[in-house]
């Protein structure tokens, strides 16, 4: 991602969030919070609860964030490490965990059905020798049960809308979500052990150097037994090859038919 994709992630991040941009330019930009984001990203938790408790409004403070070309004390420099963007990407997932959206389909003259997708982001975590995420996205037909990877890419230029289009209608579910939720987990679980496993071979001889040479420091020098088992235990954490899921977000999505049958031609 470079400079201007993190300045334009927060810039649709805080409009979203109904905030003021009062001052912007290819080199920085000027927030005025609401106090809902102020309570969320400020770090003011004794403030806020003693203007709610005084049944006072409270003032929200403002953000300056910058390219970091500017002078130090001008703003926040905003890059990849920014602990601010951190902030903000992990309240952006925690607030869009899931959601539930409908395809806009202008000037229908006819009745349409939605077929109701099952859609799945998730977080693929790889520990060991190197760490990597990966973002799984599936979607699953809770109709026909039939099931799409790479879901939000295929999705991601259709106008959706939160309410339903004049002339649609959201078809009721055949697969009960909980039942293509367990599908979709199942695939990917399925996915990742058919994966290629020379990482975890690689991490495997990496722990076992790292291991070897602790236990040769360990024999020729004077080093604590508790010391030693500690260091040995901190290998684990760090070498030992493992594989974590976490959901990231989903929901439904309702696609008109023709839509649906177009995501398999992609």
């Amino acid at each position: 991602m470079t400079a201007s994709m993190y300045f334009q992630f927060a810039k649709d991040f805080f409009t979203t969030h109904g905030c003021t941009i009062t001052e912007k330019s290819n080199k920085s930009m000027h927030i005025q919070l609401t106090n809902d984001m102020d309570e969320a990203l400020m770090n003011r938790p004794f403030y806020w609860h003693y203007m709610k408790k005084m049944n006072r409004v409270g003032e929200a403070m403002s953000l300056t964030f910058t390219d970091g070309i500017m002078e130090e004390d001008s703003g926040i420099h905003l890059h990849a490490g920014t602990p601010k963007l951190h902030q903000m990407y992990q309240l952006a997932i925690d607030r869009s965990y899931s959601t539930r959206l409908y395809e806009y389909l202008p000037s229908l003259s006819v009745n349409q059905a939605l077929h109701p997708w099952l859609v799945l982001n998730i977080k693929v975590t790889y520990r060991g020798k190197q760490t990597r995420d990966e973002i799984l996205s599936i979607g699953l037909n809770l109709i026909n049960g039939a099931l799409i990877t790479k879901m939000m890419d295929k999705i991601w230029e259709i106008d959706f809308q939160s309410t339903v289009s004049d002339f649609s209608f959201p078809m009721t579910p055949i697969v009960r979500i909980e039942s293509g939720y367990q599908r979709i987990i199942r695939y990917a679980n399925e996915r990742l052990t058919s994966l290629d496993d020379q990482w975890e071979v690689h991490s495997l001889h990496q722990l076992k150097d790292e291991k070897d040479l602790l236990h040769r420091f360990f024999t020729s020098d004077d080093v604590d037994e508790e010391y030693y088992e500690k260091e040995l235990e901190q290998l684990d954490v760090r070498y030992k090859p493992r594989i974590s899921i976490q959901i990231a977000n989903g929901g439904l999505f309702y696609l008109s038919q023709q839509t649906s049958q177009q995501l398999f031609q992609q």
